[in-house]
């Protein structure tokens, strides 16, 4: 909602200030034909990336949907063969047990060999006729496996090629979530311009990068309290800085459009009378700003403080050696 007040109050009073100010007009004019450029190679990369995208996407739902249905036409095929080979197999146990019969029967014109020799040769030709079909259904039952066996393996190779495609997906993701984060790091940096220009608030910036900062997982709480003193400031005021508590101990952010030398220094006083006030011992000092002045930058590590660019370079742990 920040972000989005901070739009329409530009959007109100830009007409005014190109109407009454011709220096406001040339440094937008100049301003943006620096930041527009590379941010329209940016959008044309991005629009040429996304359509190219949406086909690979639309080429891989294609092929999902046609692997989907062969396997599914695999299925279907296998589970009718399954019920031929019961079938297959429900005869043959009928075939087994027809021939159980048969032999006892031999056993009894065995005994009766003299009397019934004519019968018993009889008998005999349709056991070899019975023994032939069984030869035969276990063949066709050797078959159904070894057709069974190749429809398992063009099985398994449609679901390899189904995970590999689901890899480059998993890759184009990953590439897209990267554009993302480039993307809010650009607009937080025309946010630092915009507050140094007077486009709009340090304030506004400053909560908008307390947000991203929110996102990469940082509860921050603000610490508001009276310097009568004047210890901060040179005069009696208010000062306010960015809290995370952790383990008892006070982890204090200073989030600025720019940072000068003059800014490091402040903060070195904010956090010494934050320690006095609230007797916390202070684990780290965090400076966050897309602009810093390099003197500030190297002021500021000679005095402990961590300083970075964006609100995600911030890591949870301070750095080793710092």
């Amino acid at each position: 909602m920040a972000v989005e007040n901070l739009k329409e109050a530009v959007r109100q009073a830009l007409p005014q200030w190109l109407r009454e100010d011709p220096e406001i007009r040339q440094v937008l004019r100049e301003a943006l034909i620096e930041v527009l450029r590379p941010w329209e190679e940016v959008l044309s990369e991005l629009r040429g990336f996304r359509q190219e995208a949406e086909k690979q996407r639309e080429t891989d739902r294609q092929m999902l949907t046609g692997l989907t249905q062969a396997v599914q036409q695999l299925i279907e095929t296998s589970r009718a063969n399954s019920d031929a080979i019961r079938v297959l197999v429900a005869r043959s146990e009928e075939h087994s047990r027809r021939l159980e019969e048969h032999s006892q029967i031999i056993r009894q014109l065995m005994e009766r060999v003299e009397e019934h020799s004519r019968r018993l040769e009889e008998h005999s030709r349709r056991l070899e006729e019975h023994s032939q079909v069984i030869r035969q259904l276990m063949e066709r039952v050797e078959e159904h496996s070894r057709r069974l066996e190749e429809h398992s393996q063009v099985i398994r190779q449609l679901m390899e090629k189904v995970e590999r495609h689901a890899q480059v997906i998993e890759r184009l993701l990953a590439a897209v979530d990267r554009h993302s984060q480039e993307i809010r790091r650009l607009g937080a940096t025309i946010g630092a311009i915009g507050a140094r220009w007077g486009l709009h608030s340090e304030a506004a910036f400053r909560d908008g990068m307390a947000a991203l900062l929110q996102e990469a997982g940082w509860q921050v709480d603000r610490f508001l309290a009276m310097d009568p003193e004047g210890y901060v400031f040179g005069r009696p005021d208010q000062v306010e800085i960015d809290v995370v508590i952790r383990d008892g101990k006070a982890i204090l952010i200073e989030i600025r459009s720019s940072v000068s030398r003059g800014d490091v220094a402040a903060f070195q006083r904010k956090t010494e009378f934050y320690a006095r006030r609230t007797g916390l011992p202070v684990a780290r000092r965090i400076l966050i700003s897309p602009m810093v002045d390099p003197r500030a930058r190297d002021l500021a590590r000679q005095m402990g403080m961590e300083i970075y660019t964006y609100p995600e370079d911030v890591p949870p742990e301070p750095p080793a050696g710092g």
